[in-house]
């Protein structure tokens, strides 16, 4: 008897790499889409997972509304056997009997095991081994209790396919007064209404409700079967050609906390919009045409990997929809519907039958397409706190990998808030609701970009305590939505928001507000650096000692960059560790095809004072060799010292620009041509490679290799 599947999360991994997800994951890093760079995915549906979209449909149904699901820890078979064994032994103390029942059960579980793996073999195609054959003769110990042994004959004729066999030994012990078969009923019941489920469909559909009957009537069900029955009496309806009574069906089984009944509804669903028949059934019952349309709009599949998603299977369910026209149904999922169709006029005719904060964001959409941004503003800050704030633990991973914007719909809501109070200027309002709904990259260019450095030191705040330590369990870099950490924690916010606004004082020389914002480990490098540049440019000080000063931050500046100074974004890509880079946001965001949701002329004009120059990737290297030559000119043409700093810094830029690096050749040529490093240069009519004059003390840990 198999009363569940234990293969979900094989299934899961399966479908993973069939999809692709495990290939994108192990080629490259996760770049979250952006958001506010691309209007058409501002105005796109929202999309939101299945399960959470199912929880408040109706068709859970009342009177077995408190069954549960039982796991099977160790397989279906194990977990039967374990039950049956526990069960004898409490009917007889007979331990040879116990010992010889056991053999018997042993080799129906090994069996059933079998079976299962040659099944999982043969799905992946190719040229399966044959299937497993069936225990040909067990013999049945006598002295077992009646019900046990009608049981047990009625599992091993199942298991030889002699299906006759197997009914009559299941009605037979169904047969007994009930105070005989108190304990294998329900398995009885079950069973008949799994060996029916293919020849007689109606019969098995009639067993299956009989199992949970008899569930209520306070006959053991030790192994779930009766939550378990839902599933099984859903296949049923559909090999009767009816999904629309087979979905409620799951909806009931999800409701048990079966992990398995969600694919099923996804399955069932997704092969009824291939068939219009069924979908019109769908819509015209009032109870599966809630979880049709939750399975719509919970569908992320886009017409290609950059592309919008696809409208298809919400054009196909409107239509059914519209044929039915529903009565008494809540609008706002079907206002969602028609807005993922693109049928923009049917999703306001369905508002005017809604209400509640889903009903509001759709309308917020359709003010958003007509540039209507104050009266949608106001929608979505209506809203704010009143939809499902994020996934639990036990979503699928790979769905989350492929939505890669925040499925969750409240996140996703008060990102088109932000986008929105962008739009119209108000960029403190736009960095709030960026920051804390996950979309950090946007938030970033809002921070780094738009707002000028004392607007952003005073939103950050100036409390040394949030930037003296990582919150514990902090990562490096932004959480991926797989994790499960959907909204990040507001430590751990604050803290990457105030060491971007650390790195942007240190770059514009504000080294004593910078420690403020920057973690302590970064405070002695942060240190050196001011204290060295400082003394360098002093022009009271020797000219030797300024040299060594502006050298030793040249040095800081190098080694420590990226940690001390990289920018968020572009150039440098702290936000990816320095290691990738992608196409410049500021430049995605002024360029983008946008009708009314694109930057101000005033957003403009800070995004463009705000870049940083050279506008390079690891634009501290050449801050750094800047250093190093001012350096160099303060010492004597022709010295060991001038050539080595210039060689130095010329080693830093003309591996990546050597057109950068050319000036410092020309100069190393010039003034200290006799040196060896000069006539080397000559030579090879290129900088020397050398070693890094630079001491331990400055290097610190490079993050850009």
């Amino acid at each position: 008897m198999i009363p569940k599947t234990t293969l979900a999360r094989a299934f899961v991994l399966a479908l993973a790499a069939s999809s692709g997800a495990f290939a994108l994951w192990a080629c490259g890093p996760f770049f979250p889409k952006w958001l506010v760079t691309d209007e058409s995915l501002i105005l796109e549906a929202p999309t939101s997972w299945l399960k959470d979209l199912l929880e408040p449909t109706p068709g859970g149904g009342s009177r077995h509304s408190g069954l549960k699901a039982v796991a099977a820890e160790q397989g279906p078979y194990r977990q039967t056997a374990d039950v049956d064994l526990r069960d004898l032994e409490t009917a007889t103390s007979n331990r040879n009997l116990a010992a010889r029942y056991a053999e018997v059960r042993e080799s129906l579980a090994r069996y059933g095991e079998a079976v299962d793996s040659w099944r999982q073999e043969a799905a992946w195609g190719g040229n399966p081994p044959p299937r497993p054959e069936p225990p040909a003769a067990l013999d049945v110990p006598a002295g077992l209790p009646g019900e046990l042994d009608d049981y047990v004959r009625g599992a091993i004729a199942y298991h030889q396919g002699r299906l006759d066999a197997a009914r009559a030994s299941w009605q037979k012990l169904l047969d007994r007064p009930q105070q005989e078969r108190r304990r294998r009923s329900t398995w009885a019941a079950y069973m008949l209404g799994k060996v029916n489920l293919t020849k007689d469909p109606e019969a098995a559909v009639k067993w299956f409700e009989q199992t949970r009957e008899l569930a209520a009537q306070g006959f053991p069900d030790p192994l779930g079967l009766a939550a378990a029955s839902f599933g099984w009496q859903a296949r049923a309806e559909l090999n009767r050609k009816r999904p629309a009574a087979a979905l409620p069906l799951y909806l009931r089984q999800m409701r048990t906390g079966d992990p398995s009944a969600l694919q099923s509804i996804r399955v069932t669903a997704r092969k009824a919009l291939e068939e219009p028949e069924s979908l019109k059934a769908i819509a015209g019952s009032s109870d599966a045409e809630p979880i049709m349309t939750a399975y719509v709009i919970s569908r992320w599949d886009r017409i290609d990997y950059d592309g919008p998603l696809d409208p298809a299977p919400a054009r196909k369910w409107l239509e059914a929809i519209k044929a039915v026209n529903p009565k008494n149904v809540d609008g706002a999922p079907l206002a969602w519907v028609a807005y993922r169709a693109g049928d923009f006029a049917a999703a306001e005719e369905w508002l005017k039958r809604a209400s509640g904060p889903m009903a509001s964001w759709i309308q917020a959409k359709l003010l958003m397409r007509a540039g209507k941004l104050a009266e949608a503003e106001s929608a979505l800050n209506a809203i704010r706190g009143r939809l499902p704030m994020g996934p639990g633990p036990d979503h699928d991973p790979w769905q989350a990998y492929e939505n890669q914007v925040y499925p969750a719909l409240s996140p996703h809501a008060q990102g088109d808030s932000g986008a929105v109070q962008l739009a119209r200027g108000d960029y403190t309002g736009a960095l709030g609701a960026l920051l804390y709904n996950g979309y950090w990259t946007d938030a970033a260019y809002v921070a780094e970009r738009v707002l000028t450095t004392d607007e952003l030191r005073e939103y950050a705040g100036d409390d040394p305590a949030l930037a003296a330590h990582r919150p514990e369990g902090y990562a490096d870099g932004w959480e991926l939505p797989f994790t499960g950490l959907v909204m990040p924690d507001k430590e751990r916010i604050a803290y990457d928001l105030r060491y971007l606004v650390g790195r942007r004082l240190a770059r514009e020389g504000r080294y004593a507000e910078a420690e403020k914002f920057l973690p302590t480990l970064l405070r002695s490098p942060l240190t050196m650096l001011a204290r060295s540049a400082a003394e360098g440019n002093d022009a009271r000080r020797p000219a030797e000692e300024r040299a060594r000063s502006l050298f030793k931050a040249a040095c800081v500046t190098r080694h420590q960059g990226l940690e001390l100074l990289g920018t968020e974004l572009e150039p440098d890509w702290f936000v990816h560790e320095g290691q990738y880079e992608q196409e410049p946001f500021a430049k995605a965001r002024a360029g983008g095809a946008f009708k009314r949701l694109g930057p101000t002329p005033d957003e403009r004009q800070r995004a463009a004072k705000s870049q940083v120059k050279p506008a390079k990737r690891f634009h501290y290297r050449y801050r750094a060799a800047d250093l190093a030559r001012s350096a160099a000119d303060l010492l004597p043409d022709g010295s060991v010292q001038k050539a080595r700093m210039l060689a130095t810094a010329g080693n830093w830029l003309e591996g990546r620009d050597p057109e950068a690096a050319k000036p410092l050749l020309d100069t190393l040529l010039s003034c200290c041509g006799d040196t060896a490093l000069g006539r080397k240069a000559r030579q090879l009519k290129a900088i020397p490679n050398i070693e890094d004059s630079c001491g331990a003390e400055t290097r610190g840990k490079e993050e850009d290799g």
